[in-house]
């Protein structure tokens, strides 16, 4: 058993970027770190490669790190002892699958993870993660030429949708490797378009994970004495029901609590803006209520006051669906005073969704600026009622 993990572990690492190959890439340190992180592969549950980047990085700052029972990585940034405990979460995971079963024709079916509409599955190409290498397969689509009038408009539903390998019997995929409970993802490429934006899956959350690991670089090259003590968290099986940010804040049992995010931008032709409010290019975004969560509106406040003192434009959010490990954060012990800061991207929950990197650097900027603030004065007002 401990030969075939890692042996799939191999396997995700060939799935990960050209950086970690040894090839060169274009763009900044932030930029590489993004992409590395869209490319590589981790659905809920299966979010090895994901915190080996993570963990590599942290590790280059100094950190010494642990993990929950789960597989959420955790490291402190010790500054005062007697300070605040303050924790930043990003979730590791995406939006995925794993196999169900092969049917005699050799066409996978999978169970998905995470919060799909059936419409983004169809004639997509998605990986299968097995321990002989990644696998290539599409999600068949029937011909217009065959399709009857009275189907053309309608959704497949997700039951049956199927994933075809090429394979022409369940035995032809079995040795391909593919065996039930092996992750899929979907096969997309990260690449920067116009506008200073960028493209790729799994931004949802790579893109927090990016803004957690940038602060923490800027924290250390700028040698700020903290006042609190900084926890930074990767948390596993957020799009499943937030299960790795409950069980890693009983760990750090932390007095005040940020899950660093995606937003959901709207501006698009079908956004519907009266559900989410936030636009790319805009500035970073702090959610004021999802269906997890409200936010403790002295630290809305507090950041908002930062964020003008540093010319950051800040947008808000309020919506009706959606939760982020905000909301375990806030629940914790007796309550945590708990904010969602995120980077506005489009598509969320697809092949492809789109952030904007200037959205991605003034939130590092925020986060910079108001983090050596939270002394146990500033963080007792936020909690006091």
């Amino acid at each position: 058993m401990r030969s075939s993990i890692a042996l799939m572990l191999v396997c995700f690492t060939l799935l990960i970027s050209p950086a970690v190959r040894g090839q060169v890439q274009p763009g900044d340190r932030v930029e590489r770190l993004l992409q590395e992180l869209s490319n590589a592969p981790g659905p809920s549950g299966f979010e090895g490669p994901v915190r080996d980047i993570l963990e590599r990085e942290l590790r280059a700052a100094g950190l010494k790190l642990s993990t929950d029972g789960l597989g959420s990585v955790i490291g402190a940034l010790e500054g005062t002892s007697a300070g605040p405990r303050i924790m930043l979460a990003a979730h590791m995971d995406e939006v995925g699958g794993i196999v169900r079963y092969i049917t005699p024709e050799g066409m996978v079916k999978l169970q998905l993870l995470g919060g799909w509409l059936d419409q983004a599955l169809p004639d997509q190409r998605w990986t299968i993660v097995t321990t002989k290498g990644p696998v290539t397969a599409v999600s068949g689509l029937r011909s217009p030429h065959i399709t009857p009038p009275s189907d053309r408009d309608r959704v497949t539903p997700r039951n049956d949708i199927f994933l075809d390998v090429g394979a022409r019997t369940n035995k032809e995929a079995e040795a391909l490797g593919i065996r039930p409970g092996d992750p899929i993802v979907p096969s997309s490429s990260f690449t920067e378009v116009a506008g200073g934006r960028y493209l790729g899956k799994a931004m949802d959350d790579r893109v927090g994970c990016v803004m957690m690991i940038e602060t923490l670089r800027r924290l250390k090259e700028q040698g700020i004495k903290l006042p609190n003590t900084i926890y930074f968290v990767g948390t596993v099986q957020e799009e499943v029901g937030l299960r790795g940010a409950h069980t890693a804040v009983q760990t750090v049992k932390p007095d005040l609590g940020m899950s660093l995010e995606a937003g959901i931008a709207s501006d698009y032709p079908s956004g519907q803006a009266d559900r989410a409010q936030e636009r790319l290019g805009a500035g970073p975004v702090i959610y004021l209520a999802d269906a997890g969560m409200l936010v403790n509106l002295k630290l809305r406040d507090f950041i908002m006051r930062v964020a003008t003192e540093h010319n950051i434009t800040v947008q808000t959010e309020v919506t009706e669906g959606g939760m982020e490990d905000s909301a375990e954060l806030q629940r914790f012990d007796t309550g945590r005073p708990s904010v969602n800061l995120a980077v506005a991207a489009r598509y969320l929950h697809n092949h492809n969704s789109m952030i904007e990197r200037r959205d991605l650097d003034r939130a590092v900027d925020l986060l910079v600026a108001l983090l050596p603030l939270l002394d146990a004065k500033t963080v007792g007002e936020i909690s006091r009622f």
